[in-house]
């Protein structure tokens, strides 16, 4: 699961499918290629505890961090990196996808998912 979590992160896969795909073709990091359904993939990491998903997150991302240099970022960008302390960037989603993919678990627990989720990060580094 680890191995997952960080492929996720450090690679910036942006779907679970492209994930399997890795995952069935090569293999993710120390993890040997192997096949696994989507429905799996998805009760796996639905039943990961958010504090250690957190976890993993932060130490990817400190990592990564640690590794970028002013001098990988694009010319166009290095007058205002110069000239700002930080950037920030922020992207918003409403929650409407996780309503349908839960929908079950709605109706078995009768709990409520919505609401509104929210990622503010510096624009250089990517850290929050």
């Amino acid at each position: 699961m680890a191995a997952i979590v960080l492929s996720i992160v450090y690679r910036q896969v942006q779907h679970l499918t492209n994930i399997l795909r890795s995952l069935k073709i090569e293999g993710l990091m120390w993890v040997e290629a192997t096949k696994v359904s989507k429905q799996a993939l998805s009760q796996r990491l639905n039943s990961l505890p958010a504090h250690l998903f957190a976890l993993v997150f932060e130490q990817v991302i400190e990592r990564l961090s640690a590794k970028r240099s002013a001098k990988e970022l694009a010319p166009v960008w290095s007058s205002v990196a110069q000239r700002f302390t930080a950037i920030w960037i922020g992207d918003a989603s409403t929650l409407e996808a996780m309503k349908k993919h839960f929908g079950q678990l709605q109706e078995k627990t009768g709990a409520v998912l919505a609401g509104k989720m929210l990622m503010v990060l510096k624009a250089f580094t990517h850290t929050q």
